[in-house]
């Protein structure tokens, strides 16, 4: 049996290039990488308002770098910066760690502030605006 040839074959290696390239954006809802963070976090009566992964690459033993993506869950209000993606800095002080999802910018960032035992940092987030400190939670993470 002969099969013939498909009149628009020219288009295939386009559209599986582009389906690649889509395909390795990350984002929060992709698989967790090895040695990330799973992170959620809560507003203050514990409903769940933000879900995603980060790294966190600790250097000089006091130093933390990595990156986040962060979705929220549901329509949340005054979460702060903790959605979307980004770069991250923050600091260790034995299991204590803060980092900074925006250190960049002084009046809308959003730092974690926690306690590091075994694979699970566990804490509250921070809104700091212009005006202080506009709104908090609970979060937590686990290393996968």
């Amino acid at each position: 049996m002969k099969y013939a040839p498909v009149k628009y074959s020219f288009l295939l290696i386009p559209l599986l290039t582009l389906g690649l390239w889509t395909g390795c954006k990350r984002s929060s809802g992709d698989a967790i990488p090895p040695g990330a963070y799973a992170y959620t976090s809560y507003d203050t009566g514990g409903t769940v308002i933000v879900r995603g992964w980060f790294t966190a690459v600790i250097s000089d033993s006091t130093k933390v770098t990595g990156e986040w993506h962060f979705e929220p869950v549901g329509n949340p209000q005054r979460i702060g910066p903790q959605t979307g993606d980004g770069k991250l800095v923050g600091g260790v002080n034995g299991k204590k760690i803060w980092i900074e999802l925006n250190p960049d910018v002084r009046n809308n960032n959003l730092q974690l502030n926690g306690t590091l035992v075994s694979e699970k940092l566990s804490g509250q987030w921070t809104w700091i605006s212009y005006d202080g400190m506009a709104n908090q939670g609970a979060f937590d993470a686990v290393r996968k």
